[in-house]
């Protein structure tokens, strides 16, 4: 069957999200891969947001991509420019205390990457004694057998022989919001080391606590038996045996190890450790590549899409393009499929069935119209102190929980589209920032509207300085980090401590190399979880050559505006003393910091 323009390129779009994660890139036509997928890395800008098990926005979660840690805001949002990705597979994890860890792997692409997490709580499904075994079970009737005698201290090895908290969670992969809750994507590694897509029939996370808090893990040579309810779509398509698969904490891929067999209505595997298990159905893929657009021609930005197949059983996947309207990715070969585009709140805009597929493609760019209020392209102009266009700026856009960040043109101009719950009773909030200037408006906000919200011309006169620095001497020879040079690296980020009612703050930076690679500084800091300018303890630093370090007291750290929105600035000064691995002689540093709160 020969597909138009416009169903092939829906339907890459598709491939992209359906494995939400690692695929090679494409750039030929030709059978699946058999061969691992090697990295190709990409430096990135990557946004998200993390929601809570009822949708809700998710704040104070720890996030980390890479070697970089942010904490996410009232909107539960995060953002992270200079990103180190992966074109094939990079991966995103999450963590708030009540909560399973999340995994999220996608493929990165050129643009503003955008993915989606939803966070599943950590319940406790029952208590079982070590020594004598015992099950727990989930309310769905999936359950967890611990084996007698084989719960060990997951740190030390050492067996335990008290009462064990089975956490457990089971992830429907026929629900409405598996695209945010599936442990990493659908891409997986068969145990031959082959690239495969999975169709899910079931998946369970599960971890396990002493009575003192202490991770527990199965004994080495021991198993624990999961039973595993299928979806009752499933069920009359489910095999009468399955591989069962495992994420690998590293990459967020899943990798088979053991099987499971049908027993009525669920699958039974034993398994010989505890993370997240999947029982799934491999396939082979074709790699698919697309840009998506709007009737005016510009990227459809950060677009949720679902993916499922067609005339047969199929768990969904979930995906979003990034600020060029790029998506790629893979499907399975020669299946048809059905495409649909969703709002920021899961309601489905537009709709196209496509495929099946059965090479590698790259489809041009294809159009897509959204139906209802949900769409409209927010649009403004930034000028300066002379009335001129800001040509090197851009506007911080928040719409609901979304946020952009929207460079200008030669006008002055930024525009870009969303696509949200309704188009009622929503505030569109701009604050624009001068580049040139280093200065930044404050909020003007304007009513939504669809297709199309006009935001008032934003003046960037007198506004408040975007200036990032950090100014410091150590042992009396000066230092300084700042946002005027273009390789420069200032960031500042806040977290929850493990209390839950306190937070940490990191000051960081480091100096554009070839302009002494050595000058670099960071130190970290207490504080309430809703906190107040004033003074903190100093808990530790590294600087320059001088990283493992023991503080001596008192070292402050003096805060004089602590940000609480997005673009607003934590500024304050600091000083302290310390040795080098507790050894003599004391070095001394002081300093000031203005640093932008980016998400």
């Amino acid at each position: 069957m020969r597909l138009n323009t416009k169903a092939a390129s829906l339907l890459a779009l598709t491939a992209a999200l359906f494995l939400g994660s690692c695929q090679k890139e494409v750039g030929h036509i030709g059978s699946p891969d058999p061969q691992p997928v090697l990295p190709t890395p990409i430096t990135a800008t990557l946004s998200g947001n993390v929601v809570d098990e009822n949708g809700a926005p998710a704040s104070g979660v720890t996030v980390k991509v890479g070697g970089r840690t942010v904490s996410t805001d009232n909107r539960g949002y995060f953002r992270l420019t200079g990103a180190a990705l992966d074109k094939n597979q990079s991966l995103v994890t999450a963590e708030k205390s009540g909560y399973f860890k999340a995994y999220r792997s996608f493929a990165a692409t050129s643009g503003a990457n955008q993915v989606m997490i939803k966070l599943l709580p950590r319940t406790v499904a029952g208590n079982v004694d070590a020594v004598a075994g015992g099950e727990a079970s989930l309310a769905n009737g999936s359950k967890v057998a611990l084996p007698a005698g084989g719960i060990v201290n997951a740190a030390t090895g050492a067996a335990y022989t008290g009462s064990v908290k089975v956490y457990a969670a089971y992830i429907d992969p026929t629900a409405a919001d598996f695209g945010g809750t599936v442990p990493g994507s659908l891409m997986a590694n068969d145990k031959t080391g082959k690239r495969v897509v999975l169709t899910s029939y079931g998946m369970l996370a599960v971890e396990l606590e002493g009575a003192s808090g202490e991770k527990l893990q199965i004994k080495s040579g021991a198993k624990a038996r999961l039973t595993t309810v299928i979806p009752a779509a499933g069920t009359a398509s489910a095999p009468a045996s399955i591989p069962m698969w495992y994420v690998d904490e590293t990459t967020g891929i899943w990798k088979e190890e053991g099987s499971a067999t049908k027993q009525g209505n669920a699958y039974v595997g034993e398994v010989p450790h505890f993370s997240f298990w999947n029982c799934d159905v491999p396939e082979n893929f074709v790699n698919l590549s697309l840009t998506l657009k709007t009737n005016d021609n510009a990227p459809l930005v950060n677009a949720r899409v679902r993916l499922t197949r067609t005339g047969q059983y199929s768990s969904s996947a979930n995906g979003f393009t990034d600020s060029l309207g790029q998506v790629s990715g893979a499907v399975p070969i020669n299946a048809p499929l059905q495409l649909e585009v969703l709002d920021e709140c899961g309601n489905v805009v537009y709709t196209q069935n496509v495929g099946p597929f059965s090479q590698n493609t790259t489809l041009p760019a294809i159009t897509v119209t959204p139906s209802g209020q949900a769409f409209s392209t927010i649009s403004g102009k930034l000028l300066d102190c002379n009335n001129a266009p800001v040509t090197n700026g851009y506007a911080i856009i928040a719409v609901n929980n979304l946020v952009r960040y929207v460079a200008t043109d030669a006008q002055g101009r930024y525009s870009t589209n969303v696509l949200t719950c309704t188009g009622s009773n929503v505030t569109v909030s701009v604050v624009g920032v001068d580049n040139s200037t280093q200065q930044q408006s404050s909020g003007t906000s304007a009513a939504y509207a669809s297709p199309a919200t006009s935001v008032a011309d934003i003046s960037i006169c007198n506004g408040t300085s975007t200036a990032q620095f950090i100014n410091f001497q150590l042992d009396g020879t000066s230092y300084s980090i700042t946002s005027t040079a273009t390789s420069d690296s200032l960031t500042y980020f806040s977290m929850p401590d493990s209390s839950g009612g306190s937070a940490r703050s990191y000051i960081m930076g480091s100096r554009r190399p070839g302009a002494g690679n050595n000058d670099n500084i960071s130190f970290m800091f207490f504080h309430s979880a809703n906190p107040v300018p004033g003074p903190f303890n100093m808990m530790n630093i590294q600087v320059n050559n001088y990283q493992q370090n023991v503080m001596i007291q008192p070292s402050t750290v003096t805060v004089t505006a602590f940000p609480t929105v997005v673009g607003t600035f934590i500024e304050g000064s600091f000083t302290g003393s310390f040795r080098e691995g507790g050894a003599t002689p004391t070095h001394t540093v002081s300093g000031t910091f203005r640093l932008r709160k980016t998400f």
